[in-house]
């Protein structure tokens, strides 16, 4: 699959001028207020970020929260427009334990279960000699500095449901929380999806999709004879993405239809939830009834029927 959802046709700079080419449209049509405000919790470089393109072409602002001193160097040796980074790491405010894990992408408030990465097919994430620090956690609705997001995107490998638990104001008119959900436990103690799913919809959020989800195959005695591309059943975790409750779209403001509008398209490839908020401005007269028709013009083929 291409980074634009569809199958791999092309390359990726192709997906990229696609994808400017549809943003470029909706915001000369939209006239946002602002670029979409975009906090990222776990801005670790180890992976492009969806809205990369997008902060490319100036259409989002990013705040960037790494605990993670190397991380975070990487990060600043790489300054981009519009892209902010804190040294921080945000949770339910006071002290924790961070575990700095050696691998890349492993490191959390919370110990890698032996027990649960030896089923998954990967016992040596977990460590003995991992070092632990005590670290100060700072909860988002704390940081008077912040502008309140209309994306918030998170993956801090377990701590995503202190985050979010501990944002109500801040996320009070954010119109998209992007969180990596847990299926099956890596962690000991960790929080696992469902918990993390009543939150978002205490909050007035509802489940939208999932970005992707990555499985794994079971360990087995016939192991060597499978592909394992094609036996992955196990669930690990993913990307879920959840929007502002659509049913009451009359409670909206425009500009936050315009900003989810944006991020649909530019971050994370809805297309239908586009149209949806380009149907809704035009019935409320704040864009002409043409601009969603315009949209589907600078889709790429692969999304529209032959004409």
């Amino acid at each position: 699959m291409s980074a634009d959802g569809a199958p791999e046709v092309g390359t990726a700079p192709r997906v990229r001028r696609l994808l400017r080419q549809r943003v470029a449209f909706l915001r000369s049509a939209l006239t946002p207020e602002r670029p979409l405000r975009i906090v990222d919790v776990g801005a670790n470089p180890i992976n492009t970020p969806d809205y990369d393109a997008l902060l490319d072409m100036g259409g989002c602002e990013v705040w960037g929260f790494e605990p993670e001193e190397k991380a975070f160097a990487e990060l600043e040796a790489n300054p981009r427009p519009g892209a902010h980074y804190i040294n921080k790491a945000v949770g339910a405010p006071g002290k924790g334990t961070f575990y700095n894990h050696p691998q890349n992408g492993l490191g959390s408030l919370y110990p890698v279960s032996k027990e649960s990465v030896a089923f998954l097919g990967h016992p040596g994430w977990h460590r003995d000699d991992v070092e632990t620090a005590e670290i100060d956690l700072v909860a988002l609705d704390d940081l008077d500095d912040l502008p309140p997001p209309d994306l918030l995107k998170i993956d801090i490998q377990g701590g995503e449901l202190d985050v979010i638990s501990n944002a109500r104001e801040k996320l009070s008119q954010a119109v998209c929380v992007i969180p990596e959900v847990r299926f099956y436990r890596m962690y000991e103690g960790e929080p696992l999806w469902g918990k993390l799913d009543v939150e978002l919809h205490d909050q007035g959020f509802v489940l939208h999709k999932l970005m992707f989800s990555k499985p794994t195959m079971i360990p087995n005695s016939q192991g060597e004879r499978l592909k394992r591309k094609v036996v992955r059943n196990q669930l690990i975790d993913g990307d879920a993405v959840y929007i502002r409750n659509p049913e009451v779209p009359q409670e909206w403001s425009d500009e936050q239809l315009k900003q989810l509008a944006i991020a649909s398209a530019g971050v994370f490839s809805s297309f239908d939830l586009t149209l949806f908020c380009l149907d809704r401005l035009s019935d409320r007269g704040v864009i002409a009834p043409d601009v969603a028709k315009g949209f589907v013009d600078v889709l790429p083929a692969w999304v529209k029927k032959p004409e």
